[in-house]
């Protein structure tokens, strides 16, 4: 199980990164979020996969891990359409520059 739970964080942060980049670029450029509408959802149905063998496997991790997942899954939505509501990480940049 240590092994599958070591898999999922890694992949958890791939995504994280991943979907963190591809919401500033379509912060920095809206006309990119044509292209990358695909992309995004296929990051979040994985990530939401991910989270729900996480809460299955091992709930702690689950639990120290929500913040993270919640993060991406709105940078995700952010690159979808944007809807009004951001993650605190492109909040802070789109209220910071």
């Amino acid at each position: 199980m240590k092994e599958r739970v070591d898999k999922l964080i890694e992949e958890l942060e791939m995504i994280n990164k991943q979907s963190f980049g591809m919401a500033r670029s379509i912060h920095k450029e809206p006309a990119l979020r044509t292209q990358s509408a695909a992309k995004a959802h296929l990051l979040r149905k994985r990530l939401l996969d991910i989270a729900e063998e996480f809460e299955r496997i091992d709930p702690a991790k689950h639990r120290e891990w929500f913040h993270r997942i919640s993060e991406s899954l709105l940078d995700l939505d952010f690159v979808v359409a944007d809807r009004g509501m951001t993650s605190l990480r492109l909040g802070d940049i789109i209220k910071w520059g």
